[in-house]
């Protein structure tokens, strides 16, 4: 079962197969360890991948079409010759397709994994060249080789960490819970090459504590409204980080970057009377010259500012920062949701397997109302229970159709008539009428379908939960 109710598959895997020839079959492993680590995080996942092998003169496969379709992210496992197979080409085409229709970029996500460097930035298209990225391999010099999970252990796993952390976070954002449960936002200044991986360290960070980091891409330094765009995000920041490097980098405005949006930080913290920013410089013994004039300006006028820097370990960054951000509150137990069950007395023994679904499962606490054919045998219990409820049920057995219409039409029930509020559950065995039953005022849901009718039955407990129905929860 998927993650993502939308979608059969969470994540499809496109790779040539090639990068799985050798002895140590690394996708397979990748693969493995991706799903491992994502259960921990998640749940289950449903990945796809192809494993035929897909011979000359071949018809693309309908199913590689299919579960592209049904698909939310598509990871790009690129090797160094991922771009030779004609078969990647086209899932990812047909994925470019997906993003570029309306509403595809908030509906699916492209993660591209690179196994090994391009061969050319030019064999890249331009959506690949564009967004952020994992790599699995290691440059050496003027050569480079793939990570190996057992001898390159700690970077191996350390990056796969990163990678599953994004791809949770990109998960949540499709299942629509991110925005509704971050904290807030941070905004991590972005860095040159030489601290990226540190900035990664406290970005994975804060998100797995709940917050989100800003900006979430690099940005377009040379464009005219960069500023505007560092500026608008730290309009939305609860506490703005910034890491500056003691070593000369390699991207010669680095130094200038970081200065710039220091300066935008403490100018807008401080005019919406936020903390001012947080600074950390790289510990060492000796400064590069093109970064000096940034410490200097950090420990010589931001500090007789007010601006806190240290120069320890990133762990103290880490803890000083979480100290000024604020803590995620307790959540209160959740009460126990009532629902009213209308039920006859000959399907009392059938109830008990839904009873039990809605208490151990959805956290309901069912409230049965017994009825003598379509006649309640308590009225006053069925008025008393159907307000203190903010959903009803009604559970068909044995009954016919023209009892759940009579039921449908009990002047007792019209404040609970909706899909939201009301619900015809439907067990037992099947026949002609059940089979066709339809109703504008409640929703119906078939047991027979066992894992459909679980999930809408869930939905339907959300909405009294989320206060979506016309009552509210009790």
């Amino acid at each position: 079962m998927s993650f993502l109710p939308q979608y059969e598959n969470d994540l499809f895997v496109s790779y040539r197969r090639a990068a799985n020839d050798s002895p140590d079959r690394w996708v397979d492993s990748f693969c493995s360890n991706l799903r491992s680590e994502l259960r921990d995080r998640v749940g289950d996942v449903a990945i796809w991948r192809d494993t035929a092998e897909l011979r000359s003169g071949e018809t693309w496969r309908k199913e590689i079409a299919e579960a592209l379709e049904s698909t939310g992210i598509f990871l790009a496992l690129i090797s160094r010759t991922y771009f030779d197979s004609d078969e990647c080409r086209k899932e990812l085409d047909r994925f470019l397709g997906r993003l570029k229709a309306v509403g595809g970029r908030d509906s699916c996500k492209l993660v591209p994994i690179y196994k090994h460097p391009s061969r050319s930035q030019d064999e890249l298209p331009a959506e690949l060249r564009e967004i952020g990225h994992h790599e699995f391999f290691i440059q050496e010099a003027n050569s480079w080789r793939e990570l190996d999970p057992k001898r390159d252990s700690d970077d191996y796993w350390e990056r796969m960490s990163r990678m599953v952390q994004d791809l949770t976070v990109a998960l949540e954002e499709l299942l629509g819970r991110q925005q509704r449960q971050a904290l807030g936002r941070v905004f991590v200044a972005r860095v040159g090459p030489e601290l990226s991986q540190e900035r990664e360290r406290l970005r994975s960070d804060l998100r797995q504590r709940g917050y989100l980091v800003l900006p979430e891409k690099e940005y377009l330094w040379n464009a005219d409204d960069c500023l505007q765009r560092i500026t608008a995000d730290l309009d939305q920041a609860l506490l703005a980080v910034h890491l500056v490097a003691r070593s000369e980098s390699v991207e010669p405005q680095t130094a200038q970057r970081d200065r710039q949006q220091l300066e935008l930080a403490h100018a807008r913290m401080q005019a919406r009377g936020m903390s001012p920013p947080l600074v950390w410089i790289q510990p060492g013994a000796s400064t590069a010259p093109d970064k000096q004039g940034l410490v200097d300006f950090i420990e010589q006028e931001l500090a007789n500012e007010g601006v806190d820097y240290l120069q320890g370990s990133l762990e103290e960054l880490k803890t000083q920062m979480l100290d000024m951000l604020p803590k995620p509150q307790q959540e209160a137990p959740r009460l126990p949701l009532d629902m009213a069950v209308l039920v006859e007395t000959g399907d009392l023994p059938a109830l008990a397997a839904l009873k039990s679904r809605l208490v151990d499962k959805l956290g309901v606490e069912p409230r049965p109302i017994k009825f003598s054919g379509s006649k309640p045998l308590d009225l006053e219990r069925l008025q008393r229970t159907l307000q203190a409820c903010p959903q009803a049920l009604i559970f068909w057995g044995a009954q016919s159709e023209e009892w759940v219409y009579d039921l449908l039409d009990l002047p007792e029930l019209a404040g609970h008539l909706g899909k939201s509020s009301l619900c015809v559950y439907i067990v037992g065995e099947a026949s002609a009428e059940k089979a066709a039953f339809l109703s504008a005022k409640a929703l119906v849901l078939r047991e027979a379908a066992a894992e459909l009718a679980g999930a809408d039955l869930a939905g339907f407990v959300q909405n009294a939960r989320h206060g979506n129905s016309s009552r509210g929860e009790a």
